[in-house]
């Protein structure tokens, strides 16, 4: 099969973004959908739309049987020994939000511990660390190396018979390592503590066998295996979820109520409150079909579209890739020397190409590698080896951009631009407040052709920022809620308005310069009525500024305006 025929059954490839081809290398966050998956959706809600389980219409009926035949097909899928053992979740975050919380009715106690690792998603941390805050439970962490590769050494001291639950992933998130779950499910079943997989990063990936991984339980979610959002698998032996209390009660899965009590349904409905994601179920059916009749295709390439990733990243001078690249999934992490991850993001997604960028929602990891977060490429069986190729010449041309001998942004001037007197006026901000022509930072913006020149003028304009000093960079400074730190300091003395501020990002400087600009030749009455959002628009900037690193920016502004007014 070629990789051109996979492509082809995405209808989301279809589009173009200003002439030029998307890539998406995001498939770890979710993975896109075959047309077989969005008609069952379409079909369900256009032809067979009726709830499951409740009626004896005949529409009822024919969509419960293929409500149910998914599950059958799902346990098939991981090898599940009954398809009761399969039970239906919004995704893996809810699977385990659901196994802490009957866990904690009575199935650990004080004094129990719970192990996890380093690699692990806040989703795999947080339920634990609230159930071991409320009985008194003690965490415990397998550890990673230089690299981010499990020490699995550790692994026997860590698990003793103290150890009520090992909840570990398949496969990270953040680095794409495949994690040797057998190894560690051999040893937890040695000392009696049960075992739960995070499987979200596996499924698409990997083929699954849960009895020949003996774990307890198994957790992932549709939309990254091609299916909907909204849908998520909850495997679990039958022995153990038997004995398990609800997590939610209603609907079906009640036998039987009365004001002197209420008894429930057996598996897999004791667990499935309410009325169930009917469209979701039929969707991941369809994407379960399109996995098995592919698997094979999708791996293969896969493997290939990782070899010639990792080949091209190591061409690239200063870059630093992270995981285990002998043991891996088509994922891979990396950052690059003296240059910031948003950055990067941002430059690439200029060029059309999406990656992820951040901590990944696993800071602990972050924070053992001591590093804030990395670049990530997530790939599928539907991207290409050109894709590739292409990605590797943009990322290298951005990269030398960005060099600190190309753009020297560590000039500390504090020009006329960040500190001016603010007049003790009281007129209203209106188009004539803002005089491009007298504004440097803002003119040069203006007057850009093009992206490529936009940007070089954004990263000189971070070259007239008043710098911060090093030792303000702390938490009194910082900035809440933006995308890259930012750390500000914004005084009035003697009708003066001084600002000095930091970012890593070198992009993120320069957009700073570029609004204090405006910011300095205003009154007190305008400053508090400066709206960030038509001030970017009118410099053209307001496309290329993302809603998150729009909100960080409008942050620092809301921070101006409040010091302003309790002046």
């Amino acid at each position: 099969m070629s990789e051109l025929f996979l492509r082809q059954q995405f209808p989301i490839f279809y589009q173009q973004n200003d002439g030029s081809p998307w890539l998406y290398f995001d498939n770890g966050a979710t993975t896109q959908k075959p047309q077989s998956v969005i008609d069952t959706i379409s079909c369900f809600y256009s032809q067979q739309n009726a709830n499951v389980h409740r009626a004896s219409h005949r529409v009822s009926a024919d969509t419960t049987n293929a409500f149910e035949q998914v599950r059958k097909e799902v346990a098939a899928l991981i090898n599940a020994s009954s398809e009761k053992e399969i039970i239906w979740t919004k995704g893996t975050t809810e699977s385990i939000n659901l196994l802490a919380s009957v866990l904690a009715k009575g199935h650990v106690e004080s004094g129990d511990e719970i192990v996890l690792s380093a690699l692990e998603h806040h989703a795999n941390i947080v339920p634990w660390q609230q159930i071991a805050n409320e009985l008194g439970l003690r965490i415990k962490v397998i550890p990673v190396n230089k690299d981010g590769v499990l020490q699995v050494a550790n692994i026997k001291s860590l698990i003793t018979n103290k150890t009520a639950l090992v909840a570990v992933s398949h496969v990270s998130n953040a680095l794409g390592n495949i994690n040797p779950i057998s190894h560690i499910i051999a040893h937890a079943k040695k000392h009696g503590a049960l075992t739960l997989i995070d499987g979200a990063q596996a499924i698409s990936h990997l083929p699954v066998d849960v009895q020949a991984l003996d774990c307890d339980f198994y957790v992932f979610s549709g939309h990254k295996m091609f299916g909907p959002t909204g849908i998520g698998v909850l495997y679990g032996r039958q022995v153990l979820l038997d004995g398990l209390p609800p997590y939610q009660t209603g609907g079906e899965m009640i036998e039987k109520v009365s004001f002197s009590g209420t008894t429930f349904q057996g598996l897999p409905f004791k667990f499935e409150a309410g009325t169930p994601n009917i469209a979701g179920v039929l969707g991941l059916g369809a994407a379960v079909s399109f996995l098995k009749a592919h698997q094979s295709s999708i791996h293969e390439q896969e493997q290939a579209l990782y070899t010639a990733l990792v080949t091209g990243l190591r061409s690239i001078s200063g870059i630093r890739l992270w995981g285990d690249l002998e043991n891996s999934v088509c994922v891979q992490s990396f950052t690059v020397d003296g240059i910031n991850n948003q950055d990067l993001g941002l430059l690439l997604n200029e060029h059309n190409i999406a990656v992820r960028v951040g901590h990944h929602c696993a800071m602990p990891l972050m924070e053992a590698l001591s590093i804030v977060g990395t670049v990530r490429v997530s790939l599928s069986g539907y991207n290409t080896l050109p894709e590739i190729h292409h990605f590797i010449d943009v990322l290298q041309g951005i990269v030398s951009s960005l060099r600190p001998e190309t753009i020297n942004a560590s000039q500390d001037l504090a020009s006329a631009a960040v500190v001016k007197s603010i007049a003790p006026q009281n007129e209203a901000l209106n188009d004539k407040a803002f005089d491009f022509d007298t504004m440097p930072l803002a003119l040069s913006i203006r007057q850009a052709k093009g992206w490529d020149e936009t940007y070089r003028q954004i990263m000189l304009a971070g070259k007239q920022l008043h710098k911060l000093l090093p030792e303000d960079h702390i938490g009194q400074y910082e900035v809440m809620g933006c995308e890259s730190q930012v750390w500000l300091k914004c005084v009035v003395r003697d009708n003066r308005l001084i600002l000095a501020a930091h970012s890593p990002s070198k992009i993120v400087r320069g957009l700073l310069a570029i609004i204090f600009e405006p910011l300095a030749r205003l009154t007190v009455r305008q400053i508090k009525q400066f709206s960030l959002h038509d001030y970017l628009d009118a410099l053209g900037l307001g496309k290329h500024v993302s809603q998150s690193r729009g909100n960080g920016l409008q942050a620092v502004i809301e921070q101006i305006q409040q010091q302003v007014h309790s002046h």
